[in-house]
Formats: C-alpha cells, sequence, structure tokens
C-alpha cells in the first residue's frame, strides 16, 4: 500500500513523502482531493456562465486552459496574476486590468499588478485609501461599481490619477469566499462598457476568483487520496461535459437557439460531399424576412428580435429531425432539406411563407426564399463546389427579394 501512495505522490511531484507514515500519507492525500474536487466544480459552473458567445466562449476556455496549465509551473502569485492579465487582455475590449489587494494590517489597498497599455510604474500612487477611493468602495461593500466617465462621477478620486481613463469598472476578488482584493477594468473612452461588457468582464473575475483559489491551495502542497483515479475519471467527465455545452454554445445562434451560420456552412459542405460520393439527394432553402425593417421602425428593435425568433420557431417546427435548419445572417435563414425532391423543397418553403404570414398579427409580414437541389436524376443538377450552389441559390433569393413575397426556384440547367 505505501508504495501505491509513495507512486501517485511522485506522479503528483510531490515531495519530502518519505518522511511521513503510511496514516499520515493517508490523511493529507484525502484532504488534497476533495479540495481539488471542489475547485473543479466550481471552475466548471464558472465557465458555464460565460457560454454566452460562440466565438468569445472558444477564447475563453482557449484561455483557461492556458492559465491552467501555469497553475502548475515554478512562478510567484503575483507574476501568475500578471501573466493571467496579459491573456485576459488579449480577448477583452478594455485597455487595461490592475490588481490591488488588501494590505493585511493597514486600511489600504495596494496596487500589485497592472497590464494593457497602462503598466504598473504608470501609476501616480499604488497606494488606496479604503475609505477614499473607488476600488476601496467595492472592497468594503463586495459588489462591483462602474463608472462611465471618471470626470463627471464623484465616486472617483481624482487626485488619486492622471492617467488617461474615462471609464472604470471595479470588481472585488474572492479567494476561498473571502474578499482579498479588487480588479479594475479601464479605458480612454467615455461609457466604453456596455451591459453585456460589464456581465463579461464580472464572470472573468469570478472564474479568475476560482481560479486563484485553486493556485494558493496548490502551492499549499496538499494531497491527493487514495482514490485517486476515480475522482480524475469524474473530473475528466466534467470537463467532458464543459466542452461539449462550449461547442454547442459555438455553432449556436444566441438569439433564436437554432444553428448559427458556421455550423450551417460545415454541414452544406458534408451534405454536398455526400451526393458526390453517394448520389444522395438534398436541397438547399434560402430565406429573408421582407419585413423586418418595417417593423423595426414601427414597434423597434425588440419586436424585430420577437419577428426573427418566431420565424425560427416556424422553421423548427416545420422541419424534420434530419433536416439541418440555421440562422445564417441578420434576418437571413438556411435550410437543408435531407433527400427532398424540388417539387417538395418548393411546397415546404411555400408552406412556411404562408405560415410564417399567418401567425404575425401585429401588421402584415412577408418572406421570399430560393430553392435548390442536388442528387441524381432529371430533376436535379450538379455544381463545382458547396459554395458555388450556395452562391447560385442565393442569387436566387436576392431576385426573390426584390419581388417579395416569393419563392423563387433554381431550375436545373
Amino acid at each position: 500500500m505505501r508504495d501505491i501512495l509513495l507512486d501517485i505522490g511522485q506522479a503528483l511531484s510531490l515531495e519530502n513523502l518519505d518522511k511521513l507514515t503510511d496514516e499520515e500519507l493517508k490523511e493529507i492525500i484525502l484532504k488534497h482531493i476533495e479540495k481539488r474536487c471542489l475547485l473543479e466544480k466550481s471552475l466548471f459552473i464558472l465557465s458555464e456562465d460565460l457560454a454566452f458567445s460562440s466565438e468569445l466562449s472558444i477564447s475563453v476556455l482557449s484561455t483557461v486552459n492556458r492559465i491552467l496549465y501555469k497553475i502548475y509551473s515554478d512562478i510567484d502569485f503575483y507574476r501568475f496574476i500578471a501573466y493571467c492579465f496579459d491573456e485576459f487582455i488579449r480577448i477583452i475590449p478594455a485597455e487595461n486590468i490592475s490588481f490591488m489587494e488588501k494590505h493585511p494590517d493597514l486600511n489600504y489597498l495596494i496596487l500589485k499588478v497592472g497590464s494593457g497599455k497602462i503598466k504598473l510604474r504608470d501609476f501616480k500612487t499604488k497606494i488606496f485609501d479604503i475609505d477614499d477611493s473607488l476600488a476601496g468602495r467595492v472592497f468594503k461593500k463586495g459588489h462591483f461599481i462602474y463608472i462611465a466617465d471618471i470626470k463627471k462621477n464623484k465616486k472617483f478620486n481624482l487626485r488619486l490619477s492622471t492617467l488617461p481613463i474615462r471609464s472604470v469598472l471595479s470588481v472585488p476578488v474572492k479567494i476561498q469566499n473571502e474578499i482579498v482584493g479588487v480588479i479594475n477594468f479601464s479605458h480612454p473612452d467615455t461609457n466604453a462598457f456596455n451591459e453585456s461588457c460589464i456581465f463579461f468582464f464580472i464572470s472573468l473575475v469570478h472564474l479568475f476568483s476560482t481560479v486563484l483559489t485553486n493556485f494558493k491551495l496548490y502551492r499549499e502542497n496538499l494531497k491527493f487520496n487514495e482514490y485517486l483515479k476515480k475522482e480524475v475519471q469524474r473530473q475528466t467527465l466534467e470537463l467532458q461535459k464543459l466542452n461539449k455545452k462550449l461547442y454547442k454554445a459555438s455553432i449556436t445562434d444566441s438569439l433564436t437557439g437554432i444553428p448559427n451560420r458556421r455550423f450551417f456552412f460545415k454541414r452544406l459542405e458534408e451534405e454536398y460531399a455526400r451526393s458526390l460520393r453517394y448520389g444522395d439527394s438534398f436541397c438547399l432553402v434560402l430565406f429573408d424576412l421582407d419585413s423586418l425593417k418595417k417593423v423595426n421602425d414601427t414597434f423597434g428593435h425588440p419586436e424585430g428580435d420577437r419577428l426573427i425568433k418566431l420565424f425560427a420557431k416556424i422553421l423548427k417546427n416545420n422541419t424534420r429531425k434530419e433536416d439541418i435548419i440555421a440562422r445564417i445572417g441578420g434576418d437571413e435563414f438556411g435550410c437543408i432539406l435531407i433527400g427532398a425532391s424540388l417539387q417538395g423543397a418548393k411546397k415546404f418553403a411555400e408552406n412556411i411563407k404562408e405560415s410564417f404570414k399567418s401567425k404575425y398579427k401585429k401588421i402584415t409580414v412577408s418572406t421570399s426564399g430560393a430553392v435548390g437541389c442536388m442528387g441524381t436524376g432529371l430533376s436535379f443538377t450538379f455544381y463545382k463546389s458547396y459554395k458555388e450552389f450556395f452562391e447560385k441559390v442565393d442569387r436566387g433569393l436576392f431576385q426573390a427579394k426584390k419581388s417579395k413575397d416569393t419563392i423563387k426556384v433554381i431550375e436545373t440547367d
């Protein structure tokens, strides 16, 4: 048993194991695995919160993976934070990030790390009174504060900074559920951060707090328990679930919940290749909402979004499981109908057009569409590539939009 425990310890790069008894080994390893599992679970949950944008989700996942790997390298606490900030600055719409830490004894926050266009050396002062600073108020209250223009807001003490910044978001940082400091995001423009940016920054700080907790606990050199293999398998499954969620977010349109342009063209390429190889037929149907601008101008963009979601719902309710639907543009949608005939695809497009008109009641709306098919037989034609096929149908959609409330059928050559 001792040999097994020592092997586990060596695999984890733990030191001074020979000096411990078997019981001490077991106890230390057990405590470490319990805390490690809790941290991984927290990281998993927080990462899920960031999966609200397909491109952003992929960038965040890649950045988090690099940061997690860095935890186990030989690097001190503040250099680790600086490394993380350098990674964050590449994917966020802020120009500067700084970290302030509570002094262990005095009522001050100490500036420890600055990254972005403004470095640590650029700050006029590195000591901030908790009772007389924006970051201090955030630290005391435990809630973020956003200032759209520091020159017009009394919460910001202009005497403390001569830096070229106008917008500031200050967010508290926790390690093991205790507020230890504040992270500040800043930009030289006024009102630089919209609601989505603020939500993302706050979520990023929550995630970063978990990373710092992981860093601290790893440096305390706690041990894994004798059930290591089982726990590693469980953690691996959790990370696999996270990857699946992030992948789904990266191929899903956030407004409608149906697949997005990236996924659509990937599947169109696959169906095109399958059609060439096996002679399988499929039809491409494109739609454009004629009335979206009118709805936006009359009722506002929230109602326009509702119109887009209504059309996506109609598509979803009128296609089979094997068919592919997607939002491929602002008001443009695509459908790949597997095994469909030209006549069947045309009837499908007409049904969608009429259903859309009947479902929306506020004003009269319409949609234009175009239909093209690939496969074998007299009713189909072939194209040099899936891109040429799409472009041919898209040109048909352009023609249909000129007339409005029209379905254009791409005839065979």
